[in-house]
């Protein structure tokens, strides 16, 4: 395979990316929360300016930016499988590809529940949950009663 290429390319699209897009927030949360620790450090010149967005470089934007392109290399490596010459990093994607794959392929034999069955099953629960909400309710408010009787509350 070439150096960057996609590891096992059109296999297991969907749990790739939605595990992309997943730790692809994370890692622009991870990002701004640096920045906001940073925030305070000075500018790294006066008067220099980010084009476009016109705030001033600071070590915070700098360190957060680094941050997320270190994290985007990462989710590249081990969501797309892009190959970078390095082994135990690409055997690690590879793995991580073929989890990635093999769930997809799991997923796709569940037997999903028909809307009927979905909606009997759900009112089922809450019932059960609410009976035995009152049954408990009913014991504790019986051995509360036993216990003040006697005089241990």
């Amino acid at each position: 395979m070439s150096f960057f290429g996609i590891y096992r390319k059109g296999h297991g699209v969907y749990s790739r990316i939605a595990v992309g897009i997943a730790l692809g927030l994370l890692a622009l949360f991870a990002s701004i929360s640096l920045y906001n620790v940073l925030i305070d450090l000075p500018n790294i010149a006066e008067g220099v300016k980010v084009p476009l967005v016109d705030i001033g470089l600071t070590w915070g934007l700098i360190s957060a930016f680094a941050l997320f392109v270190l994290l985007g290399f990462l989710i590249g490596i081990f969501v797309a499988g892009l190959e970078t010459g390095i082994s135990p990093l690409d055997a690690g994607g590879k793995k991580t590809i073929g989890f990635l794959i093999d769930t997809q392929g799991e997923l796709q034999k569940v037997s999903w529940p028909t809307r009927y069955e979905l909606v009997g099953s759900t009112a089922v629960v809450i019932v059960s949950v609410i009976v035995i909400g009152i049954f408990i309710l009913g014991v504790d408010w019986f051995v509360s009663a036993i216990m003040e009787y006697i005089g241990v509350l």
